[in-house]
């Protein structure tokens, strides 16, 4: 439940919560965490994008665009399970948090505006932001495939800081592409037999509880409050990974 909250609150999916737990709370192998996450993440989703929906905050636009190239990530990152050495991945992951964290703290240069309470969720984008966007959202799908953490942590900050989308339309917005990639990575971990219903099935329907009570809470969380969080996040994870 708590990470179907805090999941569906940063646009996350909760994966970076429920992963550490299963393994080290609960001593669950860490694929079979992994597969457990991605029907979770997929979960927060289902249960987030409507009300984000008729708040007005999901970039439709936008995210069917960044959908494909994240779609394909999933699905080339849930076939490489097993062949790309864990030591690669996560280096691979610090480094590309490290830089949207730094993405991140260079926004807060700029002050929110009391507009962002109620933004008008239509990015425009130049050609060099969309190559920049299309490669970052195929990486965050690799990265979600191998590592069930969503690919939010990513597409967040990509969409925040490199197209300027307000933060709580970028947040909508991922909620409804986690969904996607989430569902695309898990149905691979199926077929490889690593989905354990005794396992999958309770964080499932705690997410989803979660979840409902996380998009309340990002609704009223003032915007500042929000990028803080989120930072403070990105670090957790890097330390995390680092001392792994």
């Amino acid at each position: 439940m708590g990470a179907g909250a805090f999941g569906a609150m940063l646009g996350l999916g909760g994966g970076i919560i429920l992963v550490p737990a299963l393994t080290l709370l609960m001593g669950v192998p860490i694929k079979q965490a992994v597969a457990a996450s991605l029907v979770a993440v997929a979960a927060t989703s289902c249960a987030g994008v409507p009300t984000y929906l008729r708040a007005g905050l999901v970039d439709w636009r936008l995210g069917v665009r960044l959908l494909i190239p994240t779609l394909l990530g999933a699905v080339a990152g849930g076939l490489l399970v097993g062949f790309i050495p864990e030591a690669a991945v996560r280096w691979l992951f610090i480094m590309l948090i490290v830089y949207v964290l730094g993405q991140m703290v260079w926004a807060m240069r700029r002050p929110a505006t009391p507009q962002e309470a109620r933004p008008e969720c239509q990015t425009q984008w130049n050609p060099r932001q969309r190559g920049i966007a299309l490669s970052l959202s195929a990486l965050a799908g690799v990265i979600s495939a191998l590592l069930g953490v969503g690919g939010g942590l990513i597409q967040v900050p990509l969409m925040h800081t490199i197209l300027n989308t307000p933060l709580r339309c970028a947040i909508g917005t991922s909620t409804f592409l986690i969904g996607a990639t989430a569902s695309a990575s898990a149905l691979l971990y199926l077929v490889q037999g690593r989905l354990q219903p005794d396992i999958v099935v309770p964080a499932t329907l705690g997410v989803l509880v979660g979840a409902r009570g996380g998009v309340a809470i990002a609704q009223r969380v003032p915007t500042l409050a929000l990028r803080l969080i989120f930072i403070a996040v990105m670090i957790y994870t890097v330390i995390r990974f680092a001392l792994k």
